[in-house]
């Protein structure tokens, strides 16, 4: 053949695998600097099974927020018999602040222990709860429940 040519050459990807690899780089440096992530300890329930025993009436009760569509419901179970609050939305806004005012008082009252369950309904944002589990574990005078348990509503209307 007349010109030459026939021959096979290898394709030189040095310059292809620099370019990526710098990309790359530069990707994760960008990535470690602009996004923070953050991490937010969350208890998960734990499976216990049933048995005959009888709850101990001195044990200090465990308490719940439910969060529904028209506001938050605080209620304590087992121990200490603790009376439920209801907190409802003012303005189409949760109440965030009386909902920490009220855990405060439920606090100070009945000696509950340190871990709170919370129960969004399924139509509830993620942002409402997470708003929820910030102003159920500290508020202006210190820390609240600092151990924060999510649950499912079940049956809830």
């Amino acid at each position: 053949m007349a010109g030459g040519g026939g021959g096979e050459t290898d394709l030189n990807l040095v310059p292809y695998l620099d370019i990526m690899v710098n990309l790359i780089m530069f990707m994760l440096v960008i990535t470690a600097n602009i996004v923070e992530l953050r991490e937010s300890p969350v208890l998960a329930p734990r499976y216990v099974p049933g048995g005959g025993s009888q709850p101990d009436p001195n044990a200090p009760p465990n308490m719940t927020v439910l969060v529904s569509s028209k506001g938050f419901g605080v209620f304590g179970s087992g121990g200490t018999e603790v009376p439920a609050t209801d907190i409802p939305m003012v303005g189409g806004a949760y109440d965030y602040q009386k909902l920490s005012t009220e855990l405060r008082k439920y606090r100070k009252t009945y000696k509950p222990s340190d871990n709170l369950t919370i129960v969004p309904e399924s139509s509830i944002s993620y942002r409402v709860v997470v708003e929820t589990m910030d102003a159920a574990r500290e508020d202006s005078r210190g820390p609240l429940f600092p151990g924060v348990t999510l649950a499912a509503a079940v049956g809830f209307k």
